[in-house]
């Protein structure tokens, strides 16, 4: 059986008017608690047998190891600022949903300080909010073509080929070959180029992937959200929990996670386009700019790419 966080610590505050704690799911390989501290305050704690070694402080969520009377060990995630309640409660299920692909046991507990680690470089980022629609555009292209990469090579490849959660230069990259996905509206012929690196092509050969994304709504004839791309490429990665923690950990670097927000955007897919990027093809590179001038953006006008469409 399965218990909503929130739902445990509304029933522990209401029925024993102080502390103590449930298990959020019997079926849940993992030994996740919710419940209320002896200081009243919201708290999720996971039992191990080994030790966690984590003591540390997130913003407003205090991360604490108590070795038990059993010889096993308590880790504890407790709020500590009230007012930051709503985003304590996504922290919790996050690991809590996120680990429930663990088959085997004795990995849990590093695939939870793994993800404690992305939601910690989130916290010090401050990008635990709402993704902007163009965001949520730009994530869903590199999904879109994430899947057809775990159809050509696999799915341990793919997820590892994945870098624009990182910030590199190119949003998936492999030692000799590498891919920029670029997202726009169906009526647009420009992409926006943010670097003279990003279609540099001196190292390794490059292909431009620019994705049509329109606008639907919830009866659009194969129309999507970011949560049903998301939750498909899950279902691909079922059988290799090593390479779901790793699709797992990327999301959260990319700022995602599972808000019914992201529900009501509906989007089409139109058409994928594919450039290969050589010689001839309009673009900056690193060795075209005087000394001394770096950080260039342009604009690409796709009408004039035509020659290099695979």
């Amino acid at each position: 059986m399965t218990n909503k966080v929130k739902d445990i610590w509304d029933a522990v505050k209401s029925e024993t008017g102080g502390s103590g704690f449930r298990r959020v799911d019997v079926e849940h390989i993992l030994d996740f608690y919710a419940g209320v501290d002896p200081l009243s305050r919201f708290t999720l704690l996971l039992i191990t047998k080994e030790n966690p070694g984590v003591d540390l402080e997130l913003q407003s969520v205090k991360i604490h190891t108590v070795l038990r009377e059993d010889g096993r060990w308590s880790l504890l995630f407790i709020l500590e600022q009230p007012d930051l309640f709503e985003l304590f409660r996504l922290f919790c299920e996050d690991l809590i949903s996120s680990s429930r692909q663990c088959m085997d046991k004795s990995k849990g507990l590093s695939f939870v300080l793994a993800r404690l680690v992305s939601w910690r470089l989130l916290f010090e980022r401050g990008n635990l909010g709402l993704l902007t629609e163009s965001q949520v555009r730009g994530l869903s292209g590199e999904l879109l073509h994430l899947k057809t990469l775990i159809e050509i090579i696999g799915a341990p490849a793919a997820i590892q080929s994945w870098k624009g959660p990182d910030q590199a230069d190119q949003d998936f990259q492999f030692e000799k070959l590498a891919w920029e996905v670029k997202t726009i509206w169906p009526s647009i012929n420009e992409v926006i180029i943010a670097s003279e690196k990003q279609l540099d092509y001196t190292h390794r050969e490059l292909q431009l992937v620019v994705v049509q994304l329109g606008q639907g709504t919830e009866n659009t004839v194969n129309g999507f959200t970011l949560n049903q791309l998301v939750n498909d490429v899950r279902k691909l990665l079922k059988s290799d929990f090593e390479t779901y923690s790793s699709f797992e950990n990327s999301l959260l670097k990319s700022g995602y996670s599972a808000l019914p927000d992201y529900d009501s955007q509906v989007m089409i897919l139109y058409n994928t386009i594919h450039y290969n990027v050589v010689a001839g093809f309009p673009c900056i590179r690193p060795q075209d700019l005087a000394s001394g001038l770096s950080g260039v953006k342009y604009k690409l006008n796709l009408n004039n790419c035509t020659p290099f469409q695979i």
